[in-house]
């Protein structure tokens, strides 16, 4: 029975749950809805496989080991002693893109450091076990970017941090997968089966890896529809180093993907023509119908978007990505 005496005596706000553990459920409990099998649900289901293959190699704990002991804390110090740090006062089309797309992807809002290297566009993360991670921007590419261009590159960043992509990045020159000063002659790839194993795997996740990252920088975009204008025009900019091709046509590219996106997965066949970072753009096309993209940015108008699932998208990126299913 109501007792009006003993609800006058009760403090509502008493019934508020102030613990740390009610607080991260509340902050995490959207970010949890998107884990799918222990992975994230925007990111490329090969790029997690291939990961996990990666590290059953026996080569694999050494350089791990030296990479979270050595390189990257010591990057990170020199980083914290030559580097400014963008902020709301001193780069703030940096400040504000990081937080844009850290609340996009429901991250926690990494470091973004500003390298003075007026001639370089270049833009990479850095993360691994017990350091917090950061983002690392030249000066060049801030004054070459639209805040667009710099908000998807800076969302693909963080999406490499979300999805654990950077002790894997940094890892590659151990195994001449990328060109380093540094790291060959700590570990001799050519001498050791294991590593030649390695370089091979690492070689095919750095692509899958940067599908996942566009999907990320998709997603914080204002409008993900303009990725392939931004794409061609970070393009244009040389950011894409690790892709080597004289010419990029977008609008030929486009007029393929008009008849690609139409094709049934069974009958889909990429020419062999087609570069690395053409089958990297006609993937990252397929994300936009896909309702993931939607789930993630429920602000969008999708009335007029045939979208897909999670596993159609899977099985058309990887026939797009394979060397091998391209044929004529």
């Amino acid at each position: 029975m109501f007792n009006p005496a003993e609800a006058a005596d009760h403090n509502p706000l008493l019934d508020i749950d102030t613990s740390f553990a009610a607080y991260l459920s509340a902050r995490t409990r959207s970010y949890k809805d998107h884990i799918v099998g222990g992975m994230l649900d925007y990111a490329f289901d090969s790029d997690f496989s291939v990961k996990q293959k990666i590290t059953s190699f026996s080569a694999w704990s050494k350089v791990y080991k030296h990479l979270i002991n050595h390189e990257i804390p010591n990057k990170i110090k020199k980083l914290f002693q030559s580097a400014d740090v963008a902020g709301s006062m001193k780069h703030p089309d940096v400040y504000n893109a990081v937080q844009v797309c850290a609340e996009k992807l429901q991250v926690s809002v990494p470091t973004v450091y500003i390298r003075n290297v007026p001639d370089k566009c270049e833009i990479y993360s850095v993360a691994a076990e017990g350091t917090e991670p950061c983002i690392v921007v030249t000066t060049g590419l801030i004054e070459s970017c639209s805040k667009e261009e710099l908000r998807f590159l800076i969302g693909c960043e963080c999406g490499h941090i979300q999805n654990n992509h950077c002790i894997f990045i940094f890892a590659a020159p151990y195994f001449g997968v990328t060109d380093s000063d540094e790291a060959l002659e700590y570990f001799p790839a050519a001498n050791d089966g294991s590593a030649m194993q390695i370089a091979g795997t690492l070689s095919q996740w750095l692509r899958l890896a940067d599908v996942t990252g566009d999907r990320a920088g998709m997603i914080c975009l204002s409008d993900p529809q303009t990725y392939p204008t931004i794409m061609n025009k970070i393009w244009s900019k040389g950011v894409f180093r690790t892709y080597k091709k004289d010419k990029f046509d977008l609008n030929e590219l486009l007029k393929q993907y008009e008849v690609l996106h139409i094709t049934p997965a069974r009958n889909i066949v990429i020419p062999k023509s087609c570069s690395a970072f053409d089958r990297r753009m006609l993937a990252g096309l397929e994300f936009l119908s896909c309702e993931t993209l939607y789930n993630w940015r429920p602000d969008l108008n999708r009335s007029d978007v045939h979208t897909v699932n999670k596993q159609a998208l899977e099985v058309r990126c990887e026939i797009i990505l394979d060397d091998a299913k391209g044929g004529v």
